[in-house]
């Protein structure tokens, strides 16, 4: 595969801002809670939802109403959320100039927030490479003339299951070498 450099490689992400940045605390608490209630099918929360639940933490003691606006603006600006006013509580103009909104974890921040639950809790093992799951896909690969008997749903499931197999064994192999090559491994090897 030729490595090409296009522009959906080189443009920024500004939903990964977030993480990097002088308050990324603040913000990563903002969009973690989002995330929380998005696993509990609870989409659309109101900045007092999210300051009641962030005051409760000593970290946020210091943390104004005020600060909470401006942090969910700032990751509206970067496209972590979208926002949607609520008029379903207006009664007066008054209250309709004062906009109230609603606000909803974006896709991409679904997926940064998966992504960094994943990372913080990543378990490095020392690499290995299994004999079994070698032996596997050779017994799976013998099965490949009896697949033209069998149907869509029952070659596809086989096919799956041995894309999945090889994907594992072409990781593991790729972590194996990396082990190789850390400096535990070399110190290892000269003593």
């Amino acid at each position: 595969m030729k490595f090409e450099i296009t522009s959906k490689l080189t443009k920024q992400i500004d939903e990964m801002r977030y993480l990097t940045v002088e308050n990324a605390w603040r913000y990563r608490s903002i969009l973690r809670y989002f995330y929380m209630q998005y696993e509990k099918m609870k989409y659309w929360l109101y900045k007092e939802d999210v300051y009641e639940t962030l005051k409760t933490n000593d970290e946020f003691k210091e943390y104004t109403m005020e600060m909470c606006r401006q942090d969910l603006d700032v990751l509206l600006s970067w496209k972590n959320l979208s926002a949607l006013q609520d008029t379903s509580k207006v009664s007066t103009v008054e209250e309709f100039k004062n906009k109230q909104f609603r606000y909803q974890l974006s896709e991409y921040s679904v997926e940064i927030e998966r992504l960094t639950i994943r990372l913080e809790n990543l378990f490095v093992e020392t690499a290995s490479l299994e004999p079994t799951l070698l032996e596997r896909l050779r017994e799976e690969l013998k099965k490949l003339p009896q697949m033209a008997k069998l149907s869509e749903k029952e070659v596809g499931s086989w096919w799956s299951g041995l894309n999945s197999d090889f994907k594992r064994l072409n990781q593991n192999y790729q972590d194996y070498i990396r082990d190789l090559y850390t400096i535990k491994a070399e110190e290892m090897m000269k003593t």
